[in-house]
């Protein structure tokens, strides 16, 4: 081939090449390598710290439920991405974590933290980002209709303290009552309802005590307790403290029934107070021992793949995979989903699940019945 003509060769090489980048844009990526479309779900909680076994539990369901979505095809072909933070219990992480989640714009949805003051520093964040936002604890009464584009499936504060009062009062009809809690947004807003229901009903509350989540020691405060001689201990507490108080109220020969709040239902509650849950209550949303086919069908999957019983928080937090799901898919009936449209079907909810009916009112809360739960044989049971 003469010089002139692979000079010509070349050139026509080149200019096929330029006017099919003209054409064309871009190449194609190779099949696979495309970005699959994705939903992203941002969670805060605490992963580390005294009130792990809370966050865990919570990312545990949260995550079984979301894995079933996408393995069964996500929403409309889009998986579900779960981001994580960890606030370690401590609310200047949890603001810190929301606002990191707020500032993502390919976030629609936030769910946590489990704690009250958590999620009291969050909401603010939350609600001037217009993300749509859900908990399946953090019960304080200051939460109530904080936020439009707040969702909480647990029962308030106002209520819970009333409630322990109302099944103590059905089940142990007693005259006399004390009250042990923690001195947080938690515990003062159980003070106040189970306060004002003792009084309703005409049963004497002889004390209510506070203590610091730090507290390990509680003798002085059950000392007063002993000699009041009250018929029912109520503790407003977390499973750690709370635990903790039973044990030494049992060891120092308390033994009148102690009735708490859902936050005991845990094994870790089980695996501090030994053998002195017995004689022990609290109020739940769910039991693993429950005979319905669909809670037994949630407790062998869980079990296969962690290796263990579910707890409450688990169980809510499996049920707001699924809530989250129903509400993602009539966003997107409407077109692409946003914040906006998110809220708006999360306000519509109306599902069924392992923990019961799952509807919000005006303020965002979650009304339910309420089970009354003891301990027998080392395992959690519906009290009779």
């Amino acid at each position: 081939m003469s010089k002139q003509l692979r000079i010509l060769s070349l050139v026509l090489v080149v200019a096929f090449l330029v006017v099919v980048a003209g054409c064309g844009g871009s190449p194609a990526a190779p099949a696979g390598q495309q970005a699959k479309a994705k939903i992203t779900i941002a969670m805060v909680n605490p992963l580390t710290g005294d009130a792990a076994t809370y966050g865990v539990s919570h990312r545990k369901g949260l995550e079984m439920a979301l894995e079933e979505i996408n393995k069964a095809g996500g929403i409309k072909g889009q998986q579900i991405e779960l981001l994580t933070h960890d606030d370690a219990g401590d609310p200047k992480q949890a603001a810190a974590g929301a606002q990191k989640f707020a500032d993502m714009k390919s976030v629609v949805t936030i769910v946590g933290s489990c704690l009250s003051s958590n999620t009291l520093a969050m909401v603010p964040i939350t609600d001037k980002a217009k993300v749509p936002h859900s908990v399946v604890s953090s019960s304080t009464h200051k939460l109530s209709g904080m936020s439009k584009y707040f969702f909480r499936m647990a029962v308030q504060d106002d209520k819970v303290g009333g409630l322990m009062v109302d099944l103590s009062a059905q089940k142990f009809k007693p005259k006399k009552m004390a009250l042990l809690y923690l001195n947080n947004d938690y515990g003062k807003g159980l003070l106040t309802s189970t306060q004002a229901q003792a009084k309703k009903l005409g049963i004497e509350m002889t004390s209510a005590q506070t203590y610091l989540a730090t507290d390990k020691d509680y003798s002085a405060l059950l000392t007063k307790v002993k000699a009041e001689a009250p018929e029912v201990l109520l503790v407003g507490s977390t499973y750690t403290d709370g635990g903790l108080i039973v044990k030494q109220a049992r060891e120092m020969g308390l033994n009148m029934p102690i009735v708490g709040p859902t936050g005991l239902y845990s094994p870790k509650y089980l695996e501090i107070a030994g053998k002195a849950v017995e004689n022990t209550y609290f109020l739940g949303v769910f039991v693993p021992t429950n005979p319905d086919p669909k809670v037994q069908e949630f407790v062998k999957k869980y079990k296969e793949k962690y290796g263990m019983d579910p707890d409450t928080f688990a169980a809510l937090a499996y049920d707001q995979g699924y809530v989250l799901k129903d509400a993602l898919e009539k966003a997107a009936a409407k077109g692409a989903v946003t914040r906006e449209s998110m809220r708006e079907a999360m306000a519509a909810s109306s599902f069924k699940g392992i923990t019961g009916t799952v509807t919000f009112d005006a303020k965002g809360d979650w009304v339910r019945p309420y089970l009354f739960v003891t301990v027998k044989d080392g395992k959690f049971v519906v009290a009779q």
